[in-house]
């Protein structure tokens, strides 16, 4: 379903020194249809960049993303932004995922509004129908981020990324910021979500014993390399 082949990603510290750093390096990857591949390793190990380079947020020096057979390092503009409607992102830091200024419903609305895929009805009938999912009540639709727990902050962030129906998401560490029962709970959502929507997700973590919990496959990185 998405595969990244012979990726490398090199970024440059320092305006004097030039000094590089080898962030992803030869990776090949393979995540099939509602496939959970768990990605395991220390930080700075490459984990989040990968990710980032499989949502084509960043782009590769090297190597290819192929979503749907589609190879999506030849696209540019509007091809891929059309493409990356159904390649999501759930991160680390809900907090800063959302938009301090606005309420709970617009942030959810927003990719909703951007790809005008509905009428303001239509709009509200899916908010609706995404905030039910995550577990959250039409009361917490008119709060701004600040006033909602780490938990529910993650699953409105869950809820946006859920709007555009997605195919493949990168759960980038999603509980690492929340106490052990909210971390439980959101595991539980995640894999709820997957079964009755058919997602695929590659699960970012340093945390083995979880990825035992949530993955069908486990891959080890280490210095920018899949070692296991």
């Amino acid at each position: 379903m998405i595969e990244g082949v012979g990726l490398r990603k090199i970024f440059k510290s320092g305006i004097f020194s030039g000094k590089t750093i080898i962030a992803v390096d030869g990776v090949n990857i393979k995540i099939e249809e509602e496939e959970t591949v768990a990605l395991v390793g220390e930080s700075g190990s490459g984990k989040s960049t990968l990710g980032r380079i499989l949502l084509m947020l960043i782009r590769p020096d090297e190597g290819r993303v192929i979503f749907d057979g589609i190879d999506l390092t030849k696209l540019r503009g509007r091809e891929l932004r059309k493409i990356r409607m159904k390649m999501q992102l759930i991160p680390q830091h809900p907090d800063e995922a959302l938009d301090p200024r606005w309420r709970i419903y617009d942030s959810i609305a927003e990719p909703l509004r951007i790809h005008k895929l509905c009428n303001r009805s239509e709009e509200e009938d899916k908010v609706l129908e995404l905030i039910r999912a995550v577990g959250l009540k039409e009361e917490h639709l008119s709060r701004y981020p600040y006033e909602l727990s780490g938990g529910e902050l993650q699953r409105a962030v869950i809820a946006r990324a859920l709007t555009l129906n997605p195919k493949f998401i990168v759960c980038d560490e999603p509980t690492s910021m929340l106490d052990l029962s909210t971390q439980a709970s959101i595991v539980r959502l995640l894999m709820d979500l997957q079964r009755k929507l058919g997602m695929s997700y590659l699960f970012i973590t340093h945390d083995l014993e979880l990825a035992r919990v949530v993955a069908d496959r486990i891959l080890i990185m280490k210095d920018g390399r899949l070692v296991g």
